[in-house]
């Protein structure tokens, strides 16, 4: 009888580890998708920062009168 105790025991806890792994694979990859969507859009925003700075200094190349 102990045989199958420590057997179910065992298979719970394989089962609680791979729940685990699987919930640690879905925190990581929403993190990374999450900080790549912040970083897509930091780097818009850097972009327009530099276009506009262009424009007030006159660094596009275009000539004023």
């Amino acid at each position: 009888m102990e045989e199958k105790a420590q057997g179910a025991i065992e298979y719970l806890l394989i089962i609680g580890a791979a729940i685990l792994v699987v919930a640690i694979v879905i925190i990581a990859l929403s993190g990374v998708l999450t900080g790549a969507t912040e970083e897509q859009s930091d780097m818009n925003d850097l972009n327009k920062a530099r276009q506009d700075l262009r424009t007030d200094f006159n660094l596009d190349g275009s000539k004023t009168a």
